[in-house]
């Protein structure tokens, strides 16, 4: 065989394949740790080596030569759609279905998968027939086909029809801005780049080059938008809750909803005069590591920063991130930041003495994600002022809490947790007294996280 005359007269198809498995080599090392984009990169790496094997190996090539392994293309361009109907597949499941009926999504991919594997067998029992009457037809394009070709052409063509079908059925359930341009990418250059795979006509690889430079251009374009989104993430979320969403989806995970929640308040004691005192790098120095502090704990508990507000900060336990025992985890949190900030405080400043309070609060509290471009996690409801207040009430050094945070604990374990009873408070935009009670006090120093 001239290898040289071979890779000379299929220079544009094999240039289109090395292209599509450079996008999927691309797509598996961005995020080789997601089962999504593994299926997307071996989607395009099939497509890739089926171009090369068709139009290097069968195509242009008598019938009578074509070799007993040629079906093993076929195989090739049903690994693609499959892998391409499990990365759909995988999409469907991160999308919120509402009360809608998913069945039929589901089903069309199946079909896809099902329809595609009888065109594999075909093209390992009767190579020769599908060379000759399936790809080379298609290739000369003269006249109808007989009816061999539709052997290969009708479970090709349902496989096809039933990605894009999919792909129709969850744009119907209102995706969010980023997957459905990645959808839509897909059921425009799907089809296109489909051409590459059977065909070594003149068009083909002009057609095949313009469906996977929509999937690229629309793959791309949700990668932006979501690096945004994780920018955000890291930001306001702990690690496990950045997780959640990554796999569930924003909408999904972060939709406004009304639920009962813990929320913590803390700020530093003696603030106002040490920031008198210091010059601003010095107190941006110590604010960076107290934030450092806070955010290392809330992560430990699976607490979202809601804000941050100079030495204020406000975190919220239970949301978005669902959590039976918030009210536990949220005292505890508030023990471990107290104890262990103290004795961070305590070093910042020997002239202006720095402490930390802190307060919890538990009930029912709007949250959810709002904004365009630039995004915010809020939550709605007394609650989240009753912390704000307790917190204010609070002593250098002391952890306060309210009704709702002790019975929440008592019901959970059946006994009265350990907290001391304060006298009640008047708390500033609350009608009458509120009861509060106050963690035993402890010396400052590490405290050890909560189960």
């Amino acid at each position: 065989m001239d290898w040289i005359s071979l890779l000379q007269d299929n220079a544009a198809a094999n240039v289109v394949a090395l292209t599509a498995i450079g996008m999927g080599l691309a797509f598996f090392l961005a995020d080789r740790d997601s089962p999504t984009s593994r299926s997307l990169a071996l989607c395009l790496d099939c497509i890739g080596f089926s171009i090369v094997f068709n139009t290097n190996f069968v195509l242009g090539v008598s019938a009578a030569d074509v070799p007993w392994w040629a079906g093993l293309g076929g195989v090739l361009e049903a690994a693609a759609i499959i892998a391409g109907a499990e990365w759909l597949l995988r999409i469907r499941r991160t999308i919120p279905a509402g009360e809608l009926d998913t069945r039929g999504g589901d089903y069309a991919l199946r079909i896809a998968q099902i329809s595609v594997v009888v065109y594999a067998v075909l093209s390992l029992l009767m190579p020769r027939t599908r060379a000759e009457f399936f790809l080379q037809a298609l290739d000369n394009g003269s006249g109808w086909p007989p009816a061999e070709f539709y052997w290969f052409a009708a479970p090709l063509l349902l496989s096809i029809w039933g990605l894009v079908a999919s792909v129709r059925l969850v744009l119907n359930r209102k995706p969010e801005h980023s997957e459905a341009i990645r959808l839509v990418a897909f059921a425009i250059g799907g089809p296109l780049t489909a051409v590459g795979l059977v065909t070594n006509g003149a068009i083909a690889p002009y057609t095949t080059v313009v469906g996977l430079m929509i999937l690229l251009i629309g793959s791309v374009r949700y990668h932006v938008i979501e690096g945004r989104k994780g920018a955000f993430m890291r930001r306001f979320l702990s690690p496990q809750v950045a997780d959640l969403v990554r796999r569930q989806g924003l909408r999904q995970s972060t939709g406004s909803e009304t639920r009962t929640i813990s929320v913590v308040a803390c700020d530093i004691r003696g603030y106002t005069a040490f920031a008198e005192r210091w010059p601003s790098a010095h107190i941006i120095e110590g604010l960076e590591d107290y934030y450092d502090h806070v955010g290392r704990i809330a992560a430990t508990y699976d607490a979202t920063i809601k804000d941050y507000a100079g030495d204020g900060v406000l975190l919220l336990v239970g949301a978005p991130l669902h959590c039976e025992d918030h009210a536990d985890r949220a005292v505890a949190m508030a023990d471990q930041l107290v104890r262990e900030l103290s004795a961070e405080l305590a070093s910042w400043c020997e002239e202006t003495p720095l402490g930390i309070g802190a307060g919890v609060a538990t009930g029912e509290a709007t949250v959810g994600l709002v904004g365009g471009v630039r995004m915010e996690y809020i939550a709605v409801g007394s609650v989240v002022n009753r912390a704000s207040r307790l917190c204010d009430a609070a002593a250098s050094g002391q952890v306060l809490v309210d009704e709702a945070t002790r019975s929440q604990i008592k019901q959970r374990h059946g006994r009265t947790p350990e907290l001391e009873p304060q006298a009640d408070l008047d708390l500033k935009g609350f009608d009458g007294p509120t009861a509060a009670w106050a963690l035993p006090a402890r010396p400052p120093g590490r405290a050890a996280p909560a189960a």
